[in-house]
């Protein structure tokens, strides 16, 4: 970890108007739950096919009884993990009045474990359950507390099928969740980018937006460009499409590890 750096992201923080974090499956790890594509990672356990939308309406039975499988795999947290030092210093950061916003492309509830207010779930959560038909949210627990094996798929009490409220490949982002992630983007003055290998999109872009560059998302929900530039900083292991392209410095090393000694540094200079 490089102190100089960790020293100049504190700094900018202090100084940001209106600073945001875009959050993936790194900031995670540390609590157990594995990222989907690095090797040994979810996608080499379990059939990525299985989690299309198309998929899910076709044979939801099947479905459900792989993420049951995988709720009882005991090397697949998902359900029972807790926030880390990662999680929890967002959190911080947000009640030091510092950063306005989470917008987080993971589905594990972890940021408001940690105490986090204003989470933006790109990709839903999945530790909740939606009815397709009526819209009725219910908790994974109050699922699997009535859950009958025999009688696949769970069913809401309108009798429409319930889904896991993550979103699934092929399905559309939630209209609100984009909207506000989009907003977040283009009134940011800093963007923290944690734990994401900016692959997928239309999340990937969310940092060239921050940027006031071009990219898939301009011309979208009525946002203009260019805007004034935001700082980007980047807290991965290891660099990604973004560094020394949009982010304006990359800090490796483990995000909580990071996140921390960021928060200690403001902490110190504030005189906290």
């Amino acid at each position: 970890m490089d102190l100089s750096l960790v020293e100049k992201a504190a700094t900018l923080l202090i100084k940001s108007r209106y600073a945001v974090a875009l959050t993936g499956a790194g900031i995670s790890t540390e609590s157990g739950i594995p990222d989907f594509r690095s090797p040994g990672g979810i996608w080499e356990r379990y059939d990525p096919s299985v989690f299309y939308y198309q998929r899910f309406l076709a044979e939801p039975a099947f479905v459900w009884k792989t993420i049951i499988e995988m709720g009882n795999d005991t090397g697949f947290s998902l359900f029972t993990a807790e926030p880390n030092k990662g999680h929890e210093a967002l959190a911080t950061l947000e009640d030091m009045g510092i950063l306005k916003s989470v917008i987080t492309q993971n589905i594990d509830n972890l940021h408001q474990k940690a105490g986090s207010r204003r989470v933006i779930e790109f990709h839903g959560n999945m530790l909740y359950v939606k009815c397709i038909k009526c819209a009725r949210k219910y908790t994974y627990e109050e699922v699997l507390d009535r859950l009958d094996m025999d009688n696949l798929p769970p069913r809401c009490e309108c009798g429409g099928v319930l889904k896991p409220d993550a979103v699934f490949f092929g399905e559309a982002i939630p209209q609100m969740a984009m909207t506000e992630a989009f907003s977040e983007a283009n009134m940011c003055d800093l963007m923290l980018v944690v734990g994401t290998s900016a692959q997928v999109e239309p999340a990937a872009s969310l940092p060239s937006m921050a940027k006031g560059q071009r990219s898939m998302l301009s011309g979208m929900a009525d946002l203009f460009f260019p805007k004034e530039k935001a700082y980007v900083i980047e807290i991965n292991k290891e660099s990604t499409s973004l560094t020394d392209v949009v982010s304006d410095f990359l800090i490796k090393g483990a995000a909580g590890e990071v996140l921390s000694r960021i928060v200690e540094r403001i902490k110190e200079l504030k005189g906290i």
